[in-house]
């Protein structure tokens, strides 16, 4: 009877961690935006997207990265908790690109 018990208890245990994992990365992805921003410097070369990849990319709250070399467009998912689009325009700054920002929507794909 008290490996029965047992067995209950940890099968109980197990499953409500698995509930309150299940909830948190919910909240997570409904805080993310994708802002789009023209690079007006210059058109965007190998050396730029190595240059984009290597800092943009490691801003706080940046989860991806698309860059369009034949418009000269940077598209970036971010978290709003982390970060905003004015912070990123100066992670731009730093590394001498110009940019304007195109528009910001929020991910309708995460709350699918």
């Amino acid at each position: 009877m008290k490996k029965i018990i047992l067995i209950f208890v940890a099968c109980m245990s197990l499953s409500g961690t698995t509930f309150a994992q299940k909830t948190q990365k919910t909240d997570k992805k409904n805080n993310k935006e994708t802002v789009e921003f023209v690079v007006t410097s210059e058109d965007i070369c190998d050396n730029c997207v190595r240059k984009i990849n290597n800092n943009i990319a490691f801003e706080k709250g940046v989860t991806g990265i698309d860059i369009d070399k034949e418009f000269n467009k940077v598209k970036i998912t971010y978290r709003k908790d982390r970060t905003s689009p004015q912070k990123l325009k100066t992670a731009f700054s730093k590394i001498k690109m110009d940019v304007a920002e195109v528009k910001a929507e929020t991910d309708n794909k995460a709350k699918d």
